[in-house]
This record gives C-alpha cells, structure tokens and sequence, in this order.
C-alpha cells in the first residue's frame, strides 16, 4: 500500500470529508485535491507534516513505513543522517513549529490577562448634589456590574449626580464611586445628609463646599443632622 492509498484509508476510518481534512491541515482545497488525486507523486515535507497532524498519526505510519516509536534511532542521528537540503528542511519545520507554538501560548496569556472580573454594586438613583429631601438609603436602588479594578474593588455603592452643583468636574448622570467606610477628610469629596437631604460636595468641616462656583456653601447649624454616607472615590462617566 503506497503513501497515498494509506492516507485516503485513514481519512475514511476518521469519516473526513476533503473539506474537513482541507480544515484541519491548512492545506488549500485545491492542493488537497490535486494531491489525493494523484497528481503529486512526491509531496512536500511541508505537506506532509500539517496533513499527518490533522490525520493524527505519524509521517511514518501516513508513508507505510515502520512506527516511529519502534525506531531504535534517536531523532538526532536521523537528523545527522541527513544531508545538507534534508536538514534545511527540517530546521525550517522546526522554527516554524516553534513560533507558532510560542504564539498560541502567548495568546492564551494575553487572553487570560484580559479576562476582567466583574464587581456588583448598589446603584442608587437618589439626586445627590441638589439635595433631594430624602436619607441615601431610604431610596430604591439597582444593581449594576463593572469591571474590577484597584478603585472599584475599594467601592461600597454607587450614586449618580443630579445637578450641576459639582461642575466642571462632575456631570449631571455622572455615577460616583463611594467606599462607605473610609472617613472623608476637610478637602475631600463625600456623599452627606443635612437634615434629611442628600449631597455630593466636599466637606468643609463647618459646612458642605460645592465645585460649581455659583452655589453657595451649606453652612452647618448647630442643631443640623448632619451624617456622611461615605467618601467619594471614583467615578463612572456616562
């Protein structure tokens, strides 16, 4: 049984099609044709390589001749065998084998680098920044998922802004990122509570400061309930 006759009886034990087969090596339709038609008496090493990997079996066994693993010679006497065109050759296989390998795992490294966990937060729609009338959490909320990373890993819940009391930093539908047990220093920015209205400004430590320079400082009264919900550490732009 010659070379072509062994590959055309495993490509029918494995129920290949001349598609699948073409698939599965790289090698073209058409050459794969013209090959298991006969037209080629003497194919390429480089043929015969992809087409043996796709059949799954050795070039020994593709060729009828003895399985390599009964072969009592090493790879490199084989390869010192050769003359200088046959060890051309299989350099050639060789490196090119190796870079793609090399290839394939640096894809699957960069693939699982980019694989991003996800954080799952409370998303309240509360208006902070104009005050609304109501306590942070008496509010409805939803849950929302974005990517982990150093400042989201840190965040409690989220807010969005209404107004455009924090401009120019800050936009109206911007969602804050807030870490509910971290203490918001005189300077910082955190989400406060003045007697049952809710904010987003920078405390003051005698009053709440807004960025947008058009709205007056809120001024802590004596007998005010005034209670912070957490520091601002981040934000979302919508």
């Amino acid at each position: 049984m010659n070379w072509l006759d062994n590959v055309k009886k495993i490509k029918s034990e494995k129920k290949y099609t001349n598609e699948t087969l073409s698939a599965k090596s790289g090698i073209s339709i058409g050459t794969l044709n013209k090959l298991l038609a006969g037209a080629t008496e003497d194919p390429k090493l480089s043929t015969l390589i992809p087409l043996s990997e796709a059949l799954g079996c050795s070039i020994d066994v593709m060729l009828g001749r003895q399985d390599s693993d009964n072969d009592n010679n090493s790879i490199m006497e084989k390869y010192n065998s050769l003359d200088d065109a046959g060890k051309e050759s299989v350099r050639y296989i060789l490196n090119k084998e190796y870079h793609r390998v090399t290839r394939e795992k640096n894809i699957t490294i960069n693939d699982h680098k980019n694989i991003s966990r996800i954080v799952k937060l409370k998303l309240y729609d509360i208006g902070v920044s104009a005050g609304t009338g109501s306590y942070l959490f008496d509010c409805d909320y939803k849950t929302i998922s974005i990517n982990s990373n150093r400042i989201s890993e840190n965040a409690d819940f989220a807010v969005r802004v209404s107004g455009n009391s924090m401009n120019p930093k800050y936009e109206n539908g911007d969602i804050l990122l807030v870490a509910e047990k971290q203490p918001v220093s005189e300077g910082e920015l955190g989400i406060f509570s003045v007697n049952g209205e809710s904010y987003f400004k920078v405390y003051g430590n005698d009053r709440l400061i807004s960025l947008n320079k058009d709205y007056r400082d809120i001024v802590f009264n004596e007998n005010d309930d005034v209670r912070c919900f957490g520091k601002v550490i981040g934000k979302i732009s919508t």
